[in-house]
This record gives C-alpha cells, sequence and structure tokens, in this order.
C-alpha cells in the first residue's frame, strides 16, 4: 500500500512519489472514524459540569491574563 492510496502499478510503484497533500488526505481519511469519536467525546465532556468549569476557567484565564 502507498502512503497515499493512488494506485499504481506494482511494476511502476519503485517511481511513484507521494504528493504531500494527497498523502495527507488519505492519512485524515483512515482517521476519519476516530476523529468523529473524539468529536463526540470532547461534546460531552464540554457539555458536562466539569468541562463547563474549565471553559470558563479558560475563558477566565485568559481575559485576566489580557487576552481578547
Amino acid at each position: 500500500m502507498l502512503g497515499c492510496g493512488a494506485s499504481v502499478e506494482r511494476d511502476e510503484s519503485g517511481g511513484h512519489e507521494c504528493d504531500l497533500e494527497r498523502r495527507l488526505d488519505y492519512q485524515i481519511f483512515h482517521l476519519r472514524d476516530e476523529v468523529a469519536r473524539f468529536e463526540i467525546e470532547l461534546g460531552a465532556y464540554l457539555a458536562s459540569p466539569s468541562g463547563r468549569f474549565e471553559t470558563w476557567h479558560a475563558e477566565h484565564e485568559r481575559r485576566r491574563r489580557g487576552g481578547s
């Protein structure tokens, strides 16, 4: 398997060079379920009492330190 998901004949695979953007897209595609699961878990945490406090505290500290 090539790092970018390109279909390349076996005898041509040695000469194939993956485009960086295509390789990154291919890697993200394979991580899509994990990213979706993380987003769900993060949303649930931020909606919890602990998450709401952490959000408040982060905003409070940012304002205290002069952030916009």
